[in-house]
């Protein structure tokens, strides 16, 4: 399942922390709006946008990239979680998601669900385990004082503060036109609030996510007798995700396959009568495994595990990714156990390994302008999108992050 807004190689440039002084961080914590004063130096609000009727309409064009910027300000604010009807007091009036791909009837956007989730699914699989419910506050997004709504209508809400100030950030960062390649945690709510909230599509990312494990890249290594430089770059950036894995604790408790050489991995990802499927040969319990760890996360876990997974072609760097954060958690109450996980506290690695073969090839061959180096930023970027979405959840009232 593609997310809404498709990642885009032109990308300039996005927020990965969230850093709060302390008297700005008891401040806002303390007060019901958060206001990001827009740039003064660029024209920020549309000519025709004279009335309230006319910023409305504009908000409803369904117009994606290069869409005229039709607000003035970006505030947060507390607001009731997602599947919870806003109460009557409030004085937010709600804006239709502006960036909307694929919902609007257009063909911008694939496999995109168009079932309204419930407030029982919801409310299953956004809850944090990080806070009970009873204390658990949700921020949104509002422009112009009007709360930003998901392509499917859902309020957009998230139980954390950081992440609510990263995504405004985003939207206040737009300049006269709004490019959605800029906001990638944006994206990340909205796939997870509007799709990763329904069972149906919850079972088909489950099952694509498998695909990528039973050709994941990390499995696939160059022979050191055809290929040494190559072969120690592989070992220098996966050998310690195979022993995570290894590990029962946090990891899957099974070693993966591994297929060395060309050769090799050509025979042993051959579909045959012994396989159902078309992929290395990792064991029943790897797999099951694995399975049993995708039905666990929550939709934010499982959003950041797709994101990772897709952006490496590996579902292990994705795993170890979302369980790096768990691993931090852990590691705030009591010393870690088993083998370290090689992401906790440094998501740079995971760019890393997802690059090894790509960074060989530039090595050897140079650097494409334009081409290379646009893949190498978008990679950082998603990545560390999904994990700075991850843990803002994780902790909701964090003032910082390091990624």
């Amino acid at each position: 399942m593609e997310r809404y807004i498709r990642k885009s190689p032109i990308v300039s440039r996005c927020i990965f922390r969230v850093v709060l002084s302390s008297s700005s961080s008891s401040a806002s914590l303390g007060s019901n709006r958060h206001k990001l004063v827009p740039r003064p130096d660029k024209k920020l609000f549309h000519n025709s946008s004279k009335n309230h009727e006319n910023a409305r309409n504009l908000a409803r064009d369904t117009r994606m990239a290069g869409r005229r910027r039709f607000f003035k300000t970006v505030d947060v604010s507390p607001v009731s979680p997602p599947w919870e009807t806003i109460k009557d007091s409030t004085d937010l009036q709600l804006l239709d998601n502006p960036i909307s791909a694929g919902v609007d009837g257009s063909n911008s956007a694939t496999n995109i669900s168009l079932e309204i989730p419930t407030r029982s699914t919801m409310k299953q699989y956004l809850s944090s385990p990080a806070l009970p419910s009873s204390t658990e506050q949700w921020y949104g997004v509002t422009l112009d004082g009007r709360l930003l709504k998901t392509p499917l209508g859902t309020t957009l809400s998230v139980p954390s503060l950081p992440l609510a100030l990263a995504i405004a950030s985003e939207w206040n960062d737009q300049g006269t036109s709004i490019k959605p390649a800029q906001m990638p945690l944006m994206t990340l709510v909205c796939t997870t609030l509007d799709q990763l909230t329904i069972p149906a599509v919850r079972e088909r990312t489950v099952e694509d996510l498998l695909r990528y494990l039973r050709n994941d890249t990390t499995c696939y290594w160059a022979d050191a007798t055809e290929d040494r430089v190559l072969h120690r770059k592989q070992q220098k950036h996966w050998e310690d995700l195979h022993n995570w894995i290894d590990c029962e604790l946090m990891g899957l408790g099974v070693k993966p396959a591994r297929a060395m050489g060309a050769g090799e991995g050509l025979v042993m990802s051959r579909m045959r009568e012994s396989k159902k499927f078309a992929g290395l040969p990792h064991s029943e319990e790897l797999i099951d495994s694995a399975k049993a760890f995708l039905k666990e996360c929550n939709s934010w876990k499982l959003a950041a595990m797709q994101t990772v997974t897709m952006e490496a072609k590996s579902f292990l760097v994705g795993m170890a990714i979302v369980r790096g954060v768990e691993g931090w958690v852990d590691s705030v109450e009591a010393k870690p156990q088993g083998k370290p996980n090689p992401f906790t506290h440094d998501t740079k690695k995971a760019v890393l390994a997802s690059r090894v073969e790509e960074e060989f090839q530039i090595d050897n061959w140079g650097l494409v302008e334009g081409g290379h180096d646009y893949d190498r930023l978008n990679c950082s970027i998603q990545i560390h999108a999904a994990t700075s979405l991850i843990q803002s959840i994780a902790f909701p009232y964090a003032t910082s992050f390091n990624s």
